[in-house]
């Protein structure tokens, strides 16, 4: 399985506002809402000179006052690019995984106490914002162009406690696969089983609906979100890392 395949997918499932092909480089722009939707992916061969295709990114990104942020794998194109980005000061952060489930592999489980959609509505948004702490109000309408902009077939999933929403993630499902995004659940309610829950109901339609592969990504450290995953029989497959530009 090619990583650019698996970075192609995951880019249409976490869509930027605005989008710039630049010589087998995706250049995301999303008003600085995570660095997902505001880097640069150079997951094709290039023609032009790295010096000039450099240069170049950094005035893209300084123009709209966006800090200059590169999305790397062991695949990304040209080979040495990691290393030149090293020596022009930026700094590697964020390590994550990109880890896998062949469905035929997982055991469904039938999950209660769940409401499903298959788009996006505001109790959703007012959950996912209050769990996952995003307060700013920019962020909050930025959040909400892009994930509505999602072209594909969507699972979004909210878990109930007492008929309150305590939880929520969103699965997108493109050619067999689906990418399984943004599962939070309220600080109050954390340790009770309830993020399985989430990733069982998505999974779950996944399986329903003939997906052959899940994937997502779990930020290198997050031990209970890994130890979560693996349960479900998750499996690394690449690891990516950004590089952000020391100013």
């Amino acid at each position: 399985m090619s990583t650019y395949y698996i970075e192609e997918l995951s880019m249409n499932a976490w869509p930027a506002l605005q989008t710039k092909l630049y010589d087998g480089w995706v250049l995301r722009f999303a008003d600085g809402y995570t660095f997902r939707a505001n880097s640069i992916n150079p997951i094709y061969s290039s023609t032009i000179s790295l010096d000039i295709k450099l240069d170049f990114c950094e005035k893209e990104y300084e123009h709209v006052n966006l800090p200059i942020v590169y999305k790397l794998t062991s695949d990304s194109q040209p080979k040495d690019l990691d290393e030149e980005l090293e020596k022009r000061g930026y700094l590697k952060t964020k390590e994550v995984s990109l880890e896998i489930l062949e469905m035929g592999n997982y055991d469904q489980k039938e999950v209660g106490n769940i409401d499903i959609r298959t788009e996006f509505r505001d109790d959703w948004f007012a959950g996912f914002f209050k769990f996952s702490n995003i307060t700013n109000e920019e962020e909050k309408i930025t959040a909400k162009k892009m994930l509505n902009n999602i072209k594909n077939k969507i699972i979004c999933v909210s878990k109930l406690v007492d008929n309150k929403v305590i939880g929520c993630g969103f699965g997108v499902i493109e050619r067999d696969y689906i990418g399984i995004f943004d599962i939070v659940v309220d600080k109050s309610f954390r340790g009770n089983g309830y993020g399985k829950n989430i990733m069982h109901s998505i999974l779950n339609i996944a399986a329903k609906k003939g997906v052959k592969i899940a994937y997502l990504q779990v930020a290198v450290g997050n031990i209970a979100a890994e130890n979560l995953y693996k349960k479900l029989g998750f499996n690394e497959e690449y690891k990516y890392w950004y590089r952000v530009k020391d100013r």
